[in-house]
């Protein structure tokens, strides 16, 4: 596998060095960037005086705006060729506004020469996202293997597992010696993990799962992927057993086909109530995970050329074959991860309990299962949340058995924060929900960051980089991959949501949000004072055919709060129709001030998640242990938006 940039960069950066240094200056020092990254929510936008689109953006940019449609608008943010408009802009600047001079962008004067530098700088400094395949051909995974994926989950296996292999060939041959072991974090059904152990790739796979129902459901499909064989399942029947409970024979006639099944001790089903208490846990969840996928019986193991003895003797000979073959392995351990040592938890399953000391056992040992005592693990995970990829990225330098890591990171907003809170120049632009601030200061040591080059580097607010949950939330999105009616759709969500709270402050139900004291956001506020938000939550698509129709929805939802349920019902009881129809009309040139808002934010915030994404590979470069480490697209962007692997080789 060819070696790639150390980071996916444009052309214009030849230094990753230097490209930290200027994504870390911009992100402290820019005030436009820090308030729509992080100081910034939705639910204050109608509840603040002055309202935050005044109070966020200068008065020459909404100047600018009103000229525009919202997906005019997108299209510059997101797609326009900002250069040449830049190039005119500056002309004519330089020109002092020469009016014979002027310059037009879609039958309106030119973007301000401000916004556009500040559009190219997030564009600069954005991680490239484009995927080149770093072989040829598109990778698939057999029908039977596949079972349970949905399309992204698909494209980002088959990608991710042939990317593995290949790493793990590089690593062993970099290394000079090979990777016996896979560690998969955050397994969940184990699609990845299942797909490395099966052909072509046959890798021996240890999946790390907390939650037991995932780590069931996953040993079903391995069954169903030949990675392990069947359990039979015979039914016990409490009145076949009893010989007083036992009825007269009646006539009937012969079932051959059954018979036959019951003489070769397959599955014997009972409806029997008390019958069923005797299947055990892991039963129950085989028999629902192949009712789910609704597998044929001749795709689960019965033989339809039984009684055909050539083609029975083929399938013999098949069989003997593939068992021949070198196969992958599935070993599960059910575990919640807290840090990224390793040794403890699958030092049992890679490295066998000690028997006698014998020749033959010792040798045994060695060569069972692919398992030898001195093993050689590279730990890799397909989107794991919030701070299980930091304990994936130390697991590198923090236990001698991993030689690499491949780990791909999702749900920022679910990673802590180690250096407490941040800072905003305007106080009102920085929301006062409580969760920011319980999570500002809780100065938890597996957050973000986890280098000391963002730990110890010093700007104009302070010391240290810091991210607040809003701005992780909002990297999460994807712009580019928008298409009209998304992001329409996306608008009128957020505009209804916002205009709900207007109502519900007008109303009494929740109180008018303060203004924070002070700017860095660690006073206590309880939620009335902070204005409380109020989680809606997902509703119904019919829900947003009006803002009428939106209000009854959430309102009902809201209404069975157990906290705040009460208040809601007794605050909303009495609105009519009438007067939700006047917000809407009220405040409904709002939505297109929301809109930009909302597509700044999302547009800025692709560098919060470079400076998180930067953060765990500068992590890795400050240890000497480690050998090489870089970051890649590993999928494509238009699947799967998160598609940034951070891998480290030890040296």
């Amino acid at each position: 596998m060819p070696r790639p940039k150390t980071l996916p960069l444009t052309e214009e950066w030849t230094d990753p060095d230097a490209y930290v240094d200027a994504l870390l200056s911009f992100a402290t020092s820019s005030d436009i960037f820090r308030h729509l990254c992080g100081g910034v929510h939705i639910l204050d936008f109608l509840t603040r005086e002055p309202d935050l689109y005044t109070s966020l953006l200068p008065e020459h940019w909404r100047a600018f705006f009103e000229h525009h449609d919202i997906q005019d608008l997108l299209d510059l943010f997101l797609w326009e060729d900002l250069r040449p408009l830049l190039d005119q802009s500056r002309d004519l600047a330089a020109d002092g506004g020469n009016p014979s001079a002027r310059q037009e962008w879609r039958g309106a004067p030119l973007p301000p020469t401000d916004l556009l530098e500040y559009l190219q700088q997030i564009r600069r400094l954005s991680l490239g996202r484009d995927f080149r395949p770093p072989q040829p051909g598109k990778p698939t995974i057999p029908k039977h293997i596949a079972v349970g994926m949905n399309v992204k989950k698909y494209h980002e296996v088959a990608h991710f597992s042939r990317y593995v292999d290949s790493l793990c060939a590089t690593v062993d041959e970099q290394r000079g010696e090979n990777i016996t072991h896979v560690v998969d974090f955050g397994s969940g059904q184990s699609y990845l993990g299942r797909t490395l152990a099966s052909p072509p790739y046959n890798r021996h796979i240890v999946a790390i799962e907390r939650k037991h129902q995932f780590i069931n459901g996953a040993k079903g499909f391995d069954i169903f992927a030949k990675l392990k064989e069947k359990k039979e399942i015979r039914l016990y029947n409490k009145k076949a057993a009893c010989k007083d409970c036992e009825e007269p024979e009646r006539p009937g006639p012969i079932n051959e086909n059954t018979s036959a099944r019951e003489s070769e001790g397959t599955e014997a089903v009972t409806t029997d109530d008390s019958a069923k208490q005797d299947v055990d846990e892991e039963d129950v969840a085989m028999i629902n995970v192949f009712r789910d996928i609704s597998i044929a019986p001749d795709e689960i193991g019965s033989a339809p050329h039984k009684n055909d003895p050539k083609k029975k003797a083929m399938a013999l000979a098949a069989k003997k074959q593939e068992s021949n073959q070198p196969r992958g392995t599935m070993d599960y351990i059910e575990h919640d991860i807290k840090n990224g040592y390793l040794e403890p938890i699958i030092k049992d399953v890679i490295e066998p309990p000690p028997v006698a000391p014998t020749e033959s056992s010792m040798n045994a040992e060695q060569e069972s299962n692919g398992r030898p005592n001195d093993a050689q693990v590279m730990v890799i995970s397909l989107h794991s949340c919030g701070n299980l990829l930091h304990h994936g990225v130390q697991s590198l330098v923090l236990n001698p058995s991993v030689k690499a890591i491949a780990m791909i990171g999702c749900c920022y907003n679910l990673v802590t924060e180690r250096l407490g809170p941040a800072t905003y120049k305007l106080p009102i632009l920085r929301t006062t929900h409580p969760r920011l601030t319980k999570d500002a200061i809780a100065y938890d040591p597996h957050g973000f960051p986890m280098s000391k080059r963002l730990e110890d580097y010093e700007h104009d607010s302070g010391r240290g980089v810091k991210l607040n949950i809003t701005a992780r939330s909002m990297s999460l999105q994807a712009p580019y991959n928008w298409g009209r009616e998304d992001s329409e759709n996306f608008f009128t969500r957020h505009f209804y949501r916002s205009l709900l709270q207007r109502v519900l402050v007008d109303r009494g139900v929740v109180a008018k949000p303060s203004i924070p004291k002070e700017l860095y956001g660690a006073e206590s506020l309880d939620s009335s004072e902070a204005g409380n938000p109020l989680i809606v939550g997902s509703l119904r698509k019919s829900a947003f055919a009006s803002f009428p129709a939106y209000a009854r929805a959430a309102v009902v939802k809201l209404s069975r709060d157990a906290h705040n349920g009460e208040k809601v019902k007794a605050g909303m009881a009495d609105i009519t129709e009438e007067e939700l129809n006047d917000y809407a009309e009220k405040y409904r040139h709002t939505k297109k001030y929301l809109s930009i808002v909302w597509s700044l934010m999302a547009y800025s915030c692709s560098l919060v998640e470079a400076i998180i994404v930067v953060d765990r590979w500068q992590f890795l470069r400050e240890h000497d242990s480690v050998k090489d480490c870089w970051v890649e697209p590993v999928f494509d962007y238009s699947e799967s938006p998160r598609n940034l692997a951070v891998i480290g080789i030890k040296k």
